[in-house]
């Protein structure tokens, strides 16, 4: 097995090295992330790719982990999963709200919330109106000001899903 020691950048250029570099490539799930490992030949050898296909590295989209990533999913690979609504594990591409681009920014970012951001057309007041979405979505789909609390399966539980069936209801709820 022949070591590389070649850039990300000039893979672009020598579609020869990329081939190899591919075939030797490894892939796993880091939180919301593809983490890939060119191995000690390439600079940088580790690159971390989203699920919009875009790296980390300086090449962005253009980089060829993207490229691996796609071919470990079409082989079959675990696919990332999603972050939870309202949580941006990086900055999006477009605003939620009017679709310009973003921009990160740290001082809207928090570990609930994750990376902050912020619209080039709207500012910080798009990611506020995009979180505060989510809490609505929320609280729409919570039927209950106070939830039922039921003995279920032997243990209390508040019912946020409602009183099922077998149930031992201990406190009714107040719904909205």
């Amino acid at each position: 097995m022949t070591t590389l020691d070649i850039s990300a950048f000039k893979f672009k250029l020598d579609p020869t090295a990329l081939q190899m570099a591919l075939q030797e490539v490894k892939v796993t799930l880091s939180g919301y992330f593809y983490a890939v490992d060119f191995g000690p030949g390439m600079r940088p050898q580790h690159h971390r790719v989203d699920k919009h296909r875009r790296c980390s590295c300086y090449l962005g989209e253009a980089c060829p982990a993207v490229q691996a990533v796609a071919d470990y999913l079409r082989a079959g690979g675990e696919r990332a999963p999603d972050p939870p609504p309202g949580y941006y594990p990086v900055a999006p591409v477009a605003c939620p709200i009017c679709g310009a681009a973003t921009i990160f920014d740290n001082s809207l970012s928090s570990k609930r919330r994750g990376a902050g951001w912020r619209c080039t057309k709207g500012g910080a007041g798009h990611y506020w109106q995009a979180q505060v979405k989510v809490l609505k979505e929320k609280a729409a789909a919570n039927p209950w000001i106070f939830p039922p609390v039921v003995v279920r399966g032997g243990r209390q539980i508040n019912a946020w899903d409602g009183i099922q069936t077998g149930d031992q209801v201990l406190y009714s709820g107040v719904p909205k």
